[in-house]
């Protein structure tokens, strides 16, 4: 695989804890339009033209969603404006409520949640022309009103529908207790660089991306820490494209004093200060 933007990194499948695993397929199939690619009693994984997106498991655990950090959003990539619209009219006609839209510069941006509350962002790239980046590689984003209408009209009705093939994971926006803190954990450890920062909130990338992760304590300093099974996000999943990126990757991570568990030769985890738990495997 090719990593886009000069990006030693991929942002493979996001995997979610929770409780009603029946309704949460229905609601990932039927609703955002991806397709099952495996199945069990106990999880489901889902995903675009045959690449994985979402892996939900069934948790017994019954905590409140936004008790602890975790995941922000999910960010999925559609490969065009017209893919973007596709998925927003028929999201639309089915009377799904968004939680918001925007225009942030480089991207257009629409955000709802799932039935049990984990954040997803559908969105689509502008073209790299039309990003503001500045001559020391930062990008820097704004949140202005998205021409919504416009992007309606566009959509095209498909029955049944499905979403773009090409569609995958763009980036991932977690929730932490120090996001200058998170961020600097995982500029370190994955060797990201910050893109665009405020007080509250960072957006950092590999390469010239906008960005592959973003953190933010927007939730406040008192929530719990994640824990193994917990409703909302068991982990994500970054890919890298040698075997030497996953020992650096695996040092870094000792370095930062975070727990290191190696899954197989070819894939290991890490976990970050609030318990938020990171896969990297080879692709």
């Amino acid at each position: 695989m090719t990593y886009a933007y000069n990006s030693k990194i991929y942002l493979a499948e996001v995997v979610l804890n929770v409780k009603d695993l029946a309704r949460q397929t229905a609601f990932y199939t039927q609703i955002l339009g991806l397709e099952i690619q495996s199945q069990t009693e106990e999880e489901v994984l889902l995903g675009a033209g045959g690449k994985p997106l979402v892996r939900l498991i069934q948790t017994d655990r019954t905590e409140a969603l936004k008790a602890s950090y975790g995941l922000y959003h999910m960010a999925i990539l559609l490969p065009s404006r017209e893919d973007l619209a596709d998925v927003f009219k028929h999201m639309a006609e089915l009377n799904v409520p968004f939680v918001g839209a925007a225009n942030h510069g480089y991207s257009e941006a629409l955000y709802l949640e799932d039935p049990e509350g984990n954040g997803i962002e559908l969105y689509r790239d502008k073209p790299v022309a039309e990003w503001d980046i500045r001559e020391d590689g930062r990008i820097i984003g704004v949140t202005e009103e998205l021409s919504a209408q416009e992007i309606y009209e566009m959509g095209r009705k498909v029955e049944p529908f499905q979403i773009a093939s090409d569609t995958r994971m763009g980036h991932v926006h977690l929730s932490v207790r120090d996001s200058r803190a998170a961020s600097t954990f995982y500029q370190k450890v994955l060797e990201l660089a910050d893109k665009f920062t405020v007080p509250s909130a960072s957006w950092i990338a590999s390469g010239d991306y906008h960005h592959h992760l973003a953190v933010n304590e927007w939730a406040g300093k008192h929530l719990a820490k994640r824990e193994a099974h917990l409703p909302g996000l068991a982990y994500y999943v970054v890919q890298v494209e040698k075997k030497e990126d996953l020992v650096a990757i695996a040092e870094r991570a000792k370095e930062q004093e975070a727990a290191v568990n190696w899954l197989t030769s070819s894939e290991l985890e890490f976990t970050d200060p609030d318990g938020i738990v990171t896969r990297v495997r080879k692709g």
